[in-house]
């Protein structure tokens, strides 16, 4: 190989900062949101077909022109904001409950070996009942109030949360933790400056999951038993055949949904950023 065809090879290579680089991402991203902006296209034409054809009553399927007209009403209403704010404040209670109860308890049952099979065995069972199916004994025992929807939201993603934690703490390097013993450190020690970090992926996994699981859980409680909430917006405006404040409704409240997924996988790989180097 002579020295020119070298220089050449060389010149043609491009590092990862080039230019050239940076315009494939430019051009991955760009397509990503062309794609995003042809399905949400795609599926406003769909629903325009099915209201314009009449296949779906009108009553049942407004047209995506009425629902737009209704938007501003909706989110200008001061009951609509109002019970957006209950069901907010609803959801973030639940998700910090739950999380901090699964995480822990994710973590103790699994770095002690003995308690792992049985506790596993308690998880598998105790998701498999459904969050709403224990309504009624939420109601009894909470009534119609903040509580009844947080404890129905904090059974719903308690389990998935210890599952992704118990996960991460399973997969810790064990060179690590003997090297932590090596050092003396105790029990409690190995737990919070070892095993939490390497579960860390898995345990914001489990969050990102259990935000929207908890979210969803909230406005079911609220449409089947509640007094306050979106929830109860959208019933008692169903009630008085207004499809068109309800799918306004739904769709700001599946907008917020896709924001607060979008915000917390933001904090993920900033959290854990170093998982992608590794």
């Amino acid at each position: 190989m002579t020295a020119a065809s070298t220089t050449t090879r060389r010149t043609q290579q491009v590092p990862p900062g080039s230019s050239r680089a940076v315009t494939a991402a430019q051009l991955s991203r760009a397509q990503r949101i062309g794609l995003g902006i042809l399905g949400t296209g795609s599926l406003i034409a769909l629903w325009q077909l099915g209201a314009s054809t009449g296949v779906i009553p009108p009553s049942a399927l407004p047209g995506p022109a009425v629902v737009a007209a209704a938007m501003p009403g909706v989110l200008t209403s001061g009951e609509f904001l109002g019970a957006l704010g209950d069901t907010l404040l609803t959801w973030l209670i639940a998700l910090a409950l739950g999380s901090a109860a699964g995480i822990v308890i994710g973590l103790v049952t699994s770095a002690i070996p003995f308690l792992r099979r049985p506790s596993m065995v308690v998880v598998n069972v105790a998701r498999a009942v459904p969050a709403t199916a224990l309504l009624p004994i939420a109601i009894l025992m909470f009534g119609l109030a903040t509580e009844m929807k947080v404890a129905i939201a904090f059974w719903a993603i308690l389990w998935p949360i210890i599952i992704n934690t118990s996960y991460g703490v399973l997969g810790t390097e064990p060179l690590r933790l003997d090297a932590a013993r090596s050092m003396r450190w105790s029990w409690w020690r190995r737990q919070v400056y070892v095993t939490l970090p390497s579960a860390l992926p898995s345990i914001l996994t489990g969050v990102r999951v259990a935000t929207g699981t908890a979210l969803v859980v909230v406005i079911a409680a609220e449409l089947l038993g509640a007094r306050s909430g979106v929830g109860t917006f959208l019933r008692l405006y169903q009630q008085a055949l207004r499809p068109d404040i309800v799918y306004a409704a739904v769709i700001v409240v599946g907008l917020l949904g896709a924001l607060l997924y979008t915000v917390l996988v933001r904090l993920e790989r900033r959290a854990v950023g170093w998982r992608a180097s590794a």
